[in-house]
């Protein structure tokens, strides 16, 4: 008898919940950004699992098409061609899959086998989404809805002008206003259609930079079981919140650049478990590195040339951590804004910290090498700003500092201070656009601007300066640059990475010097 009640138990919750006779496997990444050859190891993954359980899957959280030579090159489409080797099964989009612009977006959707999930992505025009907002998977009597959702910075991340029509109106929304309440209704629709689980793939990070994050989605969404987050290149095996229903919440992160491949696991028991896998210890697909390797043959053809050479490394990383660029003067940040000042001959110069991808490591310098640092394919813009201009372009840049921004500015033809202690008078909307500045001490303060002759003086608010950027910050205001409305910029055509090649071959006779090993100097932080 007491057999036969504990049978007719586990045949409800098998009912309710839905049951698989083998476990089920999702390998997941995110923010790839054309480190092409884990997808090698993704497919060998894949294949080994294969082997014993067909309840297999694959899926990305976004940022895969850009980020390298690779992606920039071909605008997406080598990347998305071994992607389709390695057979995934559900990718968001990251806010890097909107750098070549919506048609060329749409382009890459029609080559990519695996569904583009992203249930906050609206056309305006239309009132209807872009893409389907999940991928219904059912292994057994399982049914998994795989929801993909796209961070909101994505429409200052990307150029602005990709998301607005002639007059500079919206064409498109991701929600930012009622972010939550749409990612709510996304997944109750989900659970209505019979999911009985539901996991993100998820591009909105867990930075406290941005209040919509996957920490704060976790704690405020109800029916979510699992998330898997992309870009804030978190590494992150595990972390499990509780919702407001106080149920638990798995989040986990492979950080960026496939240096791990995730592992997520559901037990026949209905736990989810996950794992980070280096990827230096998975073996390669040999039919998926075939694919890769004839990528890269095509690539090498264009990019192999050697263009100067450099005596020093010039990192984007250091002790401190990654991604320095994006919150303190680097070496590599002095030579990018030298060279945009140096080729347009303007009296100042500014290069957003986020456009700078990649290290300068000392020797031979290919071209390869220069597109890998400039790889999004920006031009380059000149403006005439007055100095109180460039004094609140200023204030912008170090608005969230200590938190890295890929709006902070490394800068040409300045220095300046930043005192720390002062909060910043800096406030931004919703989407993070710039919207004013309140009564109270700046941040950026004994600012100097450079003479021909390599002395400084202090910079005169009235009088007018010569500008340059690329047209990503000075002209479409990206990063959330409303602070530029008003400054009329123009666009020169050049594009960035031959800026930087004519900067190095013309301007330093093809020697990148030694001094650029370090900062020189130009930013100064007083906490």
């Amino acid at each position: 008898m007491k057999r036969k009640f504990l049978f007719l138990v586990f045949a409800a919750i098998a009912l309710v919940f839905g049951t698989s006779s083998k476990p089920i496997t999702f390998f997941y990444e995110n923010d790839v950004h054309c480190s092409v050859d884990g997808y090698a190891k993704m497919a060998y993954l894949k294949k080994q699992s294969l082997k014993d359980n067909p309840n297999v899957r694959v899926v990305s959280s976004g940022d895969y098409v850009q980020g390298g030579g690779l992606g920039a090159l071909s605008k997406g489409e080598y990347i998305v061609n071994v992607m389709n080797a390695v057979g995934y099964d559900a990718v968001t989009l990251g806010n890097h899959e909107f750098d070549y612009g919506i048609p060329r977006l749409k382009e890459l959707s029609g080559m990519l086998d695996a569904d583009i999930v992203t249930c906050n992505l609206i056309d305006l025009n239309t009132g209807t989404r872009m893409f389907a907002p999940y991928k219904m998977m059912k292994f057994d009597d399982v049914r998994i809805a795989v929801v993909g959702i796209s961070t909101p910075y994505s429409f200052v991340s990307a150029r602005p002008s990709y998301f607005q029509d002639a007059e500079g109106n919206m064409m498109y929304s991701l929600c930012a206003e009622t972010f939550y309440d749409s990612i709510q209704a996304v997944i109750d629709q989900a659970r209505g259609e019979g999911a009985d689980y539901v996991i993100a793939i998820a591009h909105i990070g867990d930075d406290a930079f941005d209040e919509i994050n996957s920490t704060e989605m976790a704690q405020r969404i109800r029916g979510l079981d699992v998330i898997l987050d992309g870009h804030a290149h978190t590494v992150l095996p595990a972390r499990y919140l509780k919702n407001s229903e106080g149920k638990e919440v798995l989040v986990t992160s492979t950080g960026s650049n496939f240096k791990y491949v995730g592992k997520l696991t559901l037990s026949d028991k209905g736990e989810f478990k996950s794992e980070l896998i280096p990827a230096e210890n998975i073996p390669s697909d040999p039919d998926v590195l075939a694919v890769i390797n004839d990528v890269k043959s095509k690539y090498d053809l264009l990019t192999k040339r050697v263009i100067g050479s450099c005596e020093a490394e010039l990192n984007v990383d250091d002790e401190d951590g990654p991604r320095q660029v994006r919150y303190k003067e680097m070496g590599i940040g002095d030579f990018c804004a030298d060279a945009v000042r140096g080729c347009m001959n303007t009296d100042v110069a500014f290069m957003n910290g986020g456009a700078i991808r990649a290290a300068l490591h000392k020797g031979d310098i290919t071209y390869d090498d220069i597109l890998t640092v400039f790889p999004f394919d920006n031009t380059v813009a000149t403006a005439s700003m007055t100095g109180q201009q460039i004094l609140d372009m200023l204030e912008f840049s170090v608005y969230v500092l200590p938190v890295e921004f890929g709006g902070f500015l490394q800068v040409a033809g300045l220095k300046f201070d930043v005192v720390m202690k002062n909060d910043t008078p800096v406030t931004v909307d919703v989407n993070k656009n710039f919207s004013g500045f309140l009564d109270c001490p700046r941040r950026v303060q004994n600012v100097m601007v450079e003479a021909a002759d390599g002395t400084y003086s202090p910079i005169d608010p009235g009088k007018t300066y010569s500008t340059s950027a690329l047209s990503f910050l000075l002209k479409e205001h990206g990063d959330g640059y409303g602070v530029l409305d008003g400054v009329a910029a123009t666009d020169t055509g050049m594009i960035d990475v031959d800026m930087l090649e004519s900067f190095i071959v013309e301007y330093l006779k093809g020697v990148i010097p030694a001094k650029y090993g370090e900062a020189e100097g130009r930013i100064n932080l007083i906490y």
